[in-house]
């Protein structure tokens, strides 16, 4: 997903803009780390969503998947519904 169309559908129109920043920062910056430092990376990013009271509603995660998705590579909707799987089941 090298782009920001994604940030523009009309779908997602209602969601805060400073929300749909820093998902892209957090999808770019993710891509550039290997497998062993994505948890910390994780962990870092929980703790800066509190400070910065980011959260999603159930609703606005589904939109932004839904979106994300019709804009990304097969490749990367296998690795998104990997990472997905593991929350369902947590």
């Amino acid at each position: 997903m090298a782009n920001q169309d994604w940030m523009n559908d009309e779908r997602i129109a209602h969601i805060e803009k400073n929300k749909l920043d820093f998902l892209q920062k957090l999808v770019f910056e993710m891509q550039n780390l290997s497998d062993k430092e994505k948890l910390p990376f994780l962990m870092a990013l929980a703790t800066s969503t509190k400070k910065k009271n980011i959260s999603f509603s159930d609703g606005e995660i589904s939109s932004i998947i839904e979106v994300i998705k019709e804009h990304s590579t097969p490749d990367e909707i296998s690795k998104m519904n990997k990472i997905l799987s593991m929350f369902s089941h947590s």
